[in-house]
């Protein structure tokens, strides 16, 4: 779900990505119902109030919303599901000491939607596979339509045929770099925003305003702004592309999709299995979940090796972990994270992690296709810190992004973190509340209680 800007001169900027967090299908509005009370959203205007209404009032997060595909489908998808069941028998079931507020409250049950579950996961695909089909449909309609006829954003001559006629004719006379034909979908909705933004003397790159056209003809020329904003995660849905990427899974994802494809759909004799805590602290092997023998405690207060938060450089000891950060990524992680205490920084590292993988910038969120052009581009820009706290105090962060990261087991070892009463913890659900298999090695595994 990314962002591509195609050319067709060599001398222009080089192809940027951008990762989109809009709904790539455009939509007209649409009436969706909460998944749990008779509240009704119009989307996609009342999407952001739509998600906060639903964790503030129903304490349920749905993970990678941003890469959900036809989210209207999603959540009228769940809703009819959720109707007659409870968020327990889908959900993993989180005890947070918090309310949504923040406002200190002991054992506040919250919910995570994700596609661990096996149902969600192919809800997801399908949507994808969905909104691929639609905007191929769309794409080949506007390849070979020859009954268009738009007149020009700059001058008034009037261009009918192909669209590709049209866009050669931005590009040809006036220099407006907007994409190659056979790399854009939806070209009349993108052609009609364009329009609206210079009709509002709205530069189309960095959208400044000007006092008559004139002046923005001037600048946009001097500036060379005669092109979209690849930062502008409105254009996403524009370019082709960005309909056929599927999110990057993590490791964990992937261990539980195989083990999803080994042995099928979870047995009803254990879906609504309780927590038991020998289980979740000894290490699964290979062919399923026994009791741990015990045999791999290491017993040393560290983990034998701790990867580096933004190259592969491995280290022994966090000390050291730490000191090769200042010299090869001028962050001092004490300093960065000497205001959060322990979940806090949890949340910090599995964020980082999960930008890594993505191949996104922790800081500006810029995504590359290479992870060396990615590691280039934050030590030239200095990007290499903890990014801002609205991108990473979220609940999805609680859950690790790299399985058996030895990092998260010794967080608790820097200083500053002196126990709050405020703070966050993550606790074990009581032998009433039944949770699935893989929504318990999910939420459960890895964190240090």
């Amino acid at each position: 779900m990314e962002h591509a800007v195609d050319t067709d001169s060599e001398d222009v900027a080089p192809q940027v990505e951008i990762k989109c967090s809009v709904a790539l299908k455009p939509s007209a509005n649409t009436a969706i119902k909460c998944l749990k009370c008779d509240k009704v959203y119009i989307f996609p205007a009342d999407k952001d109030d739509c998600l906060a209404h639903l964790y503030l009032e129903h304490r349920l997060v749905i993970a990678d919303v941003e890469d959900i595909a036809l989210l209207e489908d999603y959540l009228q998808y769940w809703e009819k599901e959720f109707h007659g069941h409870e968020f327990e028998q889908y959900c993993t079931t989180m005890f947070l000491d918090q309310l949504p507020d923040g406002t200190y409250a002991r054992n506040e049950k919250y919910y995570l939607l994700c596609d661990i579950l096996p149902q969600d996961y192919e809800l997801r695909k399908r949507l994808r596979e969905q909104r691929l089909k639609t905007a191929l449909e769309r794409h080949h309609f506007e390849l070979t339509d020859r009954n268009f006829s738009k007149e020009c954003l700059f001058c008034r001559t009037v261009i009918k045929g192909l669209r590709a006629d049209y866009l050669d004719h931005l590009f040809d006379k006036h220099f407006l770099l907007v994409g190659k034909p056979e790399k854009l979908v939806y070209v009349d909705e993108l052609l009609d925003q364009l329009e609206a933004n210079l009709n509002q003397l709205v530069c189309l790159y960095c959208e400044k305003i000007f006092k008559d056209r004139t002046t923005l003809k001037e600048h946009m020329r001097k500036k060379g702004h005669k092109r979209i904003n690849p930062n502008r995660q409105e254009y996403d849905k524009y370019f082709l592309i960005n309909y056929n990427r599927a999110p990057v899974p993590t490791p964990r994802k992937q261990q539980h999709r195989k083990r999803r494809q080994t042995s099928g759909s979870v047995p009803a004799d254990v879906e609504n299995i309780s927590v038991d805590f020998d289980k979740h602290f000894a290490r699964p092997d290979s062919e399923g979940e026994h009791d741990s023998d015990w045999s791999d405690w290491a017993g040393d207060g560290e983990p034998h090796s701790l990867k580096c938060l933004y190259c592969p450089h491995l280290g022994e000891h966090f000390a050291g972990l730490k000191e090769h950060m200042i010299d090869a990524h001028s962050l001092d992680f004490d300093v960065a994270t000497s205001a959060l205490n322990f979940y806090q920084r949890v949340k910090v590292v599995n964020y980082v992690r999960r930008q890594l993988c993505m191949r996104r910038c922790i800081s500006c969120d810029l995504h590359f296709d290479e992870l060396d052009l990615l590691t280039e581009h934050m030590a030239q820009e200095s990007h290499c810190g903890i990014g801002e706290r609205s991108s990473w105090d979220k609940p999805e962060f609680f859950f690790p992004y790299m399985e058996n990261d030895g990092l998260l087991c010794v967080l608790d070892d820097s200083t500053g973190d002196e126990p709050d009463a405020d703070v966050v913890r993550i606790i074990s659900e009581d032998s009433l509340a039944q949770i699935n298999k893989d929504a318990e090695s999910l939420s459960l595994e890895n964190f240090k209680l």
